[in-house]
């Protein structure tokens, strides 16, 4: 099962102007998901939500 969680829109304005905004960008969002809901792992990014499922064990 999957979840969209909100990406927060700091974000955006943290990475403009960046040579690699997107990679930049996944970085950050792969960090919060992974900070913030430590059993849940990002699948996806679509638009400002992260797709995100419980991490298999």
């Amino acid at each position: 099962m999957t979840y969209a969680v909100t990406i927060p829109y700091c974000y955006v304005w943290l990475t403009k102007g960046y040579e690699n905004r997107g990679v930049l960008f996944k970085h950050y969002v792969e960090s919060y998901v992974k900070r913030t809901y430590p059993e849940m792992e990002l699948v996806k990014i679509q638009g400002m939500k992260a797709i995100v499922r419980r991490r298999e064990e």
